[in-house]
């Protein structure tokens, strides 16, 4: 894989900008969230924010691991790749296989 400096730079400063940019905005507008949102603000339910939260965690190595590269795949990108996909996967197990259930795992 081929390191693009320029853009990691760019991205990286946008990053910062941006977060300063929101800090700012924040400081200046008080903004409601959880109990205190009113029913007719604009939301989407808890587990369509859950799944679009955490899906990239799990989906990006996966497509590192199937997507060809250069060097390509070796066995320590695999094994580190594949250790974080089971660890991920184990992790929200009760929640990827039983999203509506009651039935949670110990650390929820």
């Amino acid at each position: 894989m081929e390191c693009m400096e320029g853009a990691v730079s760019s991205l990286s400063w946008s990053l910062v900008c941006g977060g300063a940019l929101y800090l700012w905005h924040q400081t200046r507008v008080r903004t409601a969230y959880g109990r205190y949102m009113s029913a007719e603000s604009r939301c989407c339910p808890a587990a369509l924010g859950w799944f679009l939260q955490e899906v990239p965690s799990f989906l990006l190595p996966v497509l590192l691991l199937l997507l060809p590269g250069d060097p390509g795949p070796g066995p320590g990108r695999t094994l580190l790749l594949c250790t974080f996909t089971l660890h991920y996967f184990h992790r929200h197990n009760s929640d990827v296989v039983y999203p509506d259930s009651e039935h949670k795992s110990p650390h929820h």
